[in-house]
């Protein structure tokens, strides 16, 4: 039966709980805060290691106030608290996004309690067909209940795969959502500075027409590719890139990076652009980089060198024969600080990326002040057959020198991998991936392999495998295209790695890779309502203390809901807000 704790935490509608974030290490310079909102991109961070906030299997207000709390009580034994979309697969983004829209909220003294107060906004995209086209709609979601709070229509689009961010581009304390998305014409940029309005009966999610501060669009260039893989491309998916915001200039502005392709049908050419937010429309790209080899590109990712000097780094692949290479350009001027470095040992491949290119990670494998990157090579040379799985290259980024190259035992690979510092030296001496394969020639039964490898020595060794099974859904579920992270679940050894695969949400025992090894409720992955594709986000978004993770437009939470009597003194909200009475 279901713990019901009464609880009666009073937090005002205008602030969050603010948490000491864990320490992100750079080179020093004037950069911005790029954790200041909770989750405010794909992967949290333009370095795309997925920072989670401070947690613990000691945190969280315990007896005491939410308001009091200085670290996270970690997930322990997790739960679906709520889904907004149900009548859909999920929501269209690859990645998943929590904003903190305190200052954004207009409501009655009266409806105070029931208009997300002490909570958090996830950032959602969601379509219907009308007519035969796609609508698509840009929506925040109540953090305590997943009531649409705000809502607004981006027209007639493709697919929508690219995630929204969050940043407050005028500094006025009102946050913008930006949003990129092709349309049959053109590559679209949107920002919004969306106002939520609150009342005694409802949210006012509609008529916000006019919070669009201005759009931007490119009929030359889109955003997604048509995939040469037959099963994808016959399944309306195209090969789509994560935008990227970071602070090129380290001038504390961050600025907006898209790897788009022009004329992407017939004769593709990769193009990055990089672009300055303000309150005007751009006229055009304050730099504009094309790249000469390649059919696809990457997700594109910012490193800092040093005090002064930026970069962003990016992969393209040849549909057509696997080949691959790297590129890395200065984030001040756009000039090519590395072209076409091609990456050795390629396996020749007709119809790569599957369903998207992973990106590179920006890591620390050394002693040395300078990061280095993580690049995935997607392709399996074999098949199905253990031993030939996707590639991994760890690589200086002050010279193309490799610190180490290894492959995955099996499949291909359409998430980055996740690297991990297991002794708290400052070093990553850990990587963990993702991969999917076919489990047979005949069909498209699919299989997921999870694993972890030491990459403290130039000879990595893998420490431990296991196998994803996507539990109910279709063929397509089981692309491993969400990369795992990381929590620490049991306050023991090597934190927990945690991937969503298929419908199922998994944790392993990061020493041994035994589910059964953190506790009974993470024994068997968590049942998911529909796939799990998109990159999750980390964060109390329901205003509990604890830790939920945030897998498109499904939240897990921590089970122990609680009944928390509202302060106008006119009902009861519950946690989860889809509650189970149990039995």
């Amino acid at each position: 039966m279901i713990w019901l704790m009464m609880s009666a935490v009073v937090a005002p509608l205008m602030t969050h709980q603010t948490l000491a974030e864990e320490k992100v290490v750079f080179p020093s310079g004037d950069v911005w805060n790029q954790t200041q909102q909770p989750w405010a991109q794909y992967a949290r961070t333009p370095t795309h290691n997925q920072t989670v906030p401070p947690h613990g299997p000691d945190g969280g207000p315990g007896d005491g106030s939410v308001a009091n709390v200085s670290e996270l009580a970690t997930l322990h034994t997790p739960v679906v608290n709520w889904q907004v979309f149900s009548d859909q697969t999920e929501s269209d983004a690859y990645g998943s996004v929590i904003g903190d829209f305190s200052q954004s909220v207009s409501a009655s003294e009266s409806a105070v309690e029931r208009c997300g107060a002490g909570t958090l906004f996830p950032v959602m995209i969601s379509s219907e067909f009308v007519d035969g086209n796609r609508q698509s709609h840009l929506n925040i979601v109540s953090g305590n209940d997943a009531k649409i709070a705000w809502r607004a229509s981006l027209g007639a689009t493709d697919a929508v795969r690219s995630t929204p961010m969050i940043h407050d581009i005028d500094h006025d304390g009102f946050q913008e959502i930006i949003v990129v998305y092709d349309t049959d014409g053109s590559f679209n940029i949107d920002v919004w500075s969306p106002r939520l309005t609150c009342t005694e009966a409802n949210w006012q999610t509609s008529g916000h027409s006019n919070e669009l501060v201005w759009s931007y669009s490119d009929a030359d260039v889109r955003i997604g590719s048509p995939s040469p893989h037959f099963a994808t491309a016959n399944s309306d998916h195209k090969a789509v890139t994560q935008p990227l915001l970071a602070d090129l200039e380290l001038d504390g502005t961050p600025e907006l990076i898209v790897a788009v392709v022009d004329d992407p049908t017939n004769n593709p050419l990769v193009k990055v652009n990089a672009y300055t937010l303000t309150n005007a429309q751009p006229t055009e790209a304050m730099w504009s980089v094309s790249l000469d080899r390649g059919t696809h590109p990457s997700d594109p990712v910012w490193a800092q060198l040093d005090s002064s000097t930026t970069s962003v780094v990016l992969t393209t692949i040849d549909g057509d024969s696997g080949n691959m290479w790297i590129w890395k350009i200065d984030g001040s001027s756009g000039s090519l600080d590395w072209e076409r470095v091609a990456v050795q040992g390629t396996d020749t491949d007709s119809d790569s990326p599957r369903l998207r290119l992973p990106g590179p990670v920006i890591v620390q494998l050394d002693q040395d002040s300078a990061p280095e990157m993580i690049v995935t090579v997607p392709t399996d040379a074999n098949g199905r057959t253990p031993g030939n799985g996707a590639r991994f290259i760890g690589m200086e980024l002050t010279a193309t020198t490799e610190v180490f190259n290894f492959r995955a035992q099996n499949g291909y690979a359409d998430a980055h991998p996740m690297a991990l510092d297991t002794d708290d030296d400052g070093v990553d001496d850990r990587l963990c991936w993702v991969t999917w394969y076919s489990e047979s020639a005949l069909n498209f039964n699919r299989k997921g392999m999870l694993g972890c490898t030491d990459i403290s020595d130039e000879t990595p060794v893998t420490e431990w495998t296991r196998d994803l099974q996507r539990g109910a859904g279709n063929d397509n579920d089981e692309i491993a295209a969400s990369p795992p992270f990381w929590l620490d679940i049991d306050g023991e050894g090597t934190p927990e790695v945690l991937v969503g695969f298929g419908r199922r949400f998994w944790a392993f025992d990061g020493d041994t890779g035994a589910s059964a090894d953190i506790n009974s409720a993470w024994s068997t992955p968590l049942s998911m309502p529909h796939r799990v594709w998109t990159a999750p986000a980390v964060a109390d978004v329901d205003g509990d203390g604890h830790l939920d993770v945030l897998y498109g437009d499904t939240l897990v939470s921590n089970q122990g809901p609680d009944l928390t009597p509202a302060l106008d003194n006119r009902g009861l909200s519950f946690n989860p807000a889809q509650a189970d009475p149990g039995t």
